[in-house]
């Protein structure tokens, strides 16, 4: 499988316009959700491969969640928040939307948790890129062997841009309603990506409709292209009345991901 791509980001606000309210899992701006927070995780720091992070609270949506843990990378202020869940080395990173927070992708983190995948899910940094970049040294660091990317809107789109980097390259990509008006994707430049790729959206998602998604498809010529109906957006997918469709999807990717690391 090759894919060739380039990604010009023009803008590091996409997704914005659209009703937080509506975003599934509760969740919200990071910085309300984070001044109505309890709890604390476990004491100590992680540090393997010059990468260390210290624990941090625990977002109220993974409260109760056995071994849940929250860290925050070293030298962080208030940004850049991780959470992991599960064990074992299939690691998986979901990323929000533009806006989003750890709490956007919890009840597919709590899923894929309990089907024995290790997972982290994220607060954005100020340097976006980076807080991809830690998640995957966070989960590499706690025993994951390969890692999948799973991202939202403009979570998708950046990850799919990352892929002309070979820095913390994933084992697959999945982007869930990724942007095609970001300066676009071209097949002319960058680099040879030889891993899963899935690009999954809604037919009338005002954002990222069939159309759009087709045309981000064009530059991943091996990508594996799902269009469900409706206008849900990101993670509202697998929320809303097609959400079986949608996990069934995601499931396929991270099985067709990880084969050759379990055969």
């Amino acid at each position: 499988m090759t894919a060739v791509l380039f990604l010009a980001l023009t803008s590091a606000t996409a997704c914005a316009g659209r009703d937080a309210e509506k975003a599934p899992q509760g969740s919200a701006m990071a910085e309300k959700r984070r001044s109505a927070e309890g709890g604390t995780t476990e004491k100590g720091t992680i540090a393997v491969r010059e990468f260390s992070a210290t624990p941090d609270r625990l977002p109220s949506c993974f409260h109760g969640v056995k071994g849940a843990t929250a860290y925050r990378p070293t030298g962080s202020s208030r940004d850049g928040r991780l959470v992991t869940l599960g064990t074992g080395p299939r690691g998986v990173v979901f990323a929000p939307i533009s806006w989003g927070d750890a709490c956007e992708w919890a009840a597919e983190a709590k899923r894929l948790a309990a089907d024995g995948y290790h997972v982290v899910t994220l607060d954005w940094g100020g340097d976006r890129r980076r807080t991809i970049s830690d998640a995957t040294r966070l989960l590499r660091s706690r025993g994951a062997k390969d890692v999948a990317w799973v991202g939202g809107c403009m979570g998708g789109t950046l990850m799919l841009g990352m892929l002309t980097d070979r820095t913390d390259r994933p084992a697959g990509v999945a982007g869930i309603s990724p942007l095609a008006s970001l300066g676009g994707y071209s097949a002319g430049n960058g680099t040879s990506y030889d891993g899963e790729l899935l690009l999954l959206g809604t037919a009338d998602d005002p954002l990222s409709d069939e159309k759009r998604l087709r045309e981000v498809a064009d530059s991943f010529p091996e990508a594996e292209v799902t269009v469900l109906p409706g206008k849900r957006h990101a993670a509202e997918i697998f929320a809303g009345p097609h959400g079986t469709a949608a996990r069934r999807s995601l499931d396929g990717f991270l099985d067709r991901t990880f084969t050759p690391a379990d055969s």
